[in-house]
């Protein structure tokens, strides 16, 4: 469990992904939490591999790099104090999506997909919101990537977008 209870309550309970979680609810999520520490420059986890953690950051700043068609680690943003990383691992087992280099010295609290399996099991309220946060951020973050997408479409930059195709699993 992280060192300051009275303090790390404060601070979770400005993290979107914990809001709506009060009293013993949000002291269970609490003491599932691992603290880390990162040096800046450090690789949190690549791009590509299998993660099964999420991430809230307390202090510092890290980087989300995608690798290029060239090869080249691309930075595509940088995230501060109470924002989330790595959590499309909880909601599917698919290698990550970027690489996680620490910017400034970070101090982070993890969640595992585990650990949100046993919330499940526990305290399905605090489950279903913490999923339901979850699901909230990742379509916050898929309409800036559309509206981002766009402009660059739209300057000129890039091509026109590919003709459409069925959706894995979808019926013709």
């Amino acid at each position: 469990m992280p060192r300051n209870p009275t303090s790390l309550i404060t601070f979770l309970r400005g993290v979107a992904i914990f809001g709506g979680l009060e009293g013993r609810r949000l002291e269970r999520v609490m003491d599932m939490l691992e603290e880390q520490s990162f040096r800046p420059g450090e690789i949190i986890f690549n791009e590509g591999e299998l993660g099964r953690t999420m991430y809230v950051l307390r202090e510092g700043e890290v980087e989300v790099l995608r690798t290029s068609v060239e090869g080249k680690r691309v930075p595509i943003v940088r995230l501060g104090p109470g924002e989330v990383f790595g959590e499309m691992t909880l909601v599917e087992l698919q290698p990550r999506s970027a690489t996680i280099r620490v910017f400034k010295k970070a101090l982070t609290y993890s969640l595992t997909n585990l650990d949100l399996y046993n919330l499940y099991r526990e305290d399905n309220y605090s489950y279903v919101i913490v999923l339901q946060n979850i699901c909230r951020l990742l379509s916050r973050r898929l309409r800036k990537a559309d509206s981002r997408i766009c402009e660059f479409i739209s300057s000129g930059a890039g091509e026109a977008p590919p003709k459409p195709r069925r959706a894995a699993g979808g019926r013709r």
